[in-house]
């Protein structure tokens, strides 16, 4: 298994597209420089600016996908910007932006992570079952990508990329799961039984962990979003 820390510090991430810049060090956005006829897609509350000839148009996900973002509590709907013009986006935490290429393939992804993707792209919901709710989960749903281009999602803390090899298994404690290839299979285990979960304490920490088995990339986050917002809660 590799593991590697990208360096994507202002740097232009793919010429093929439309052209990206992560900028920043520990508190990243994104800037994305469209032609005329080029579009992406964002998550809306993500954007920070655009240019004023820069379009958008609202698509929504139809009434499976309203349907899984609602329950997921995040937005109902896609921003898609057109070109030409320039607009930046951002997460809602200090953290580093992660591009993921797409060549035909799929990844999941945590559904908090979404930040940009390229208009090629198809984006749908998909159910993870007991992936969520339980503590140290973070969503009912995960966020599937499917098509040629470039994702850009954004990691809380520093981002880990991980190449599993076929069979070789990986334990990642639930929340610190970023986004995984499609071809790695994963399930979720709770590690021990009340007394651990008494000595944990309530952020839940260690007691859920994703199982990830190879062939394929995973990739995961140094902070846990989850835990982080009850460590806040305690300190009130």
């Amino acid at each position: 298994m590799n593991i590697s820390a990208p360096n994507i510090y202002e740097e232009e991430l793919w010429k093929n597209m439309v052209k990206y810049e992560a900028i920043g060090g520990d508190v990243q956005y994104l800037k994305a420089t469209l032609q005329d006829g080029e579009s992406a897609f964002i998550e809306p509350g993500h954007l920070i600016h655009k240019s004023s000839d820069v379009h958008l148009d609202v698509q929504a996900g139809g009434l499976h996908g309203a349907l899984s973002h609602m329950l997921s509590g995040s937005a109902v709907f896609l921003l898609k910007v057109n070109g030409p013009g320039v607009f930046t986006a951002a997460g809602f935490l200090p953290g580093k932006i992660v591009e993921v290429k797409l060549n035909g393939n799929s990844i999941l992804a945590e559904f908090n992570a979404f930040l940009s993707m390229d208009s090629g792209i198809d984006y749908s919901r998909k159910f993870a079952g007991i992936w969520t709710g339980m503590m140290g989960g973070e969503g009912v749903f995960l966020e599937k990508f499917t098509g040629n281009g470039s994702i850009f999602l954004h990691s809380h803390g520093q981002p880990l990329e991980l190449n599993l090899q076929p069979g070789e298994q990986i334990q990642v404690e639930m929340s610190h799961v970023l986004a995984f290839e499609e071809s790695v299979q994963y399930n979720v285990q709770r590690i021990g039984g009340l007394k651990t979960m008494l000595l944990a304490g309530a952020e839940g920490e260690g007691l859920f962990f994703a199982n990830m088995k190879g062939p394929g990339k995973v990739w995961v986050h140094t902070i846990s979003l989850h835990q982080l917002a009850l460590k806040m809660i305690r300190r009130q």
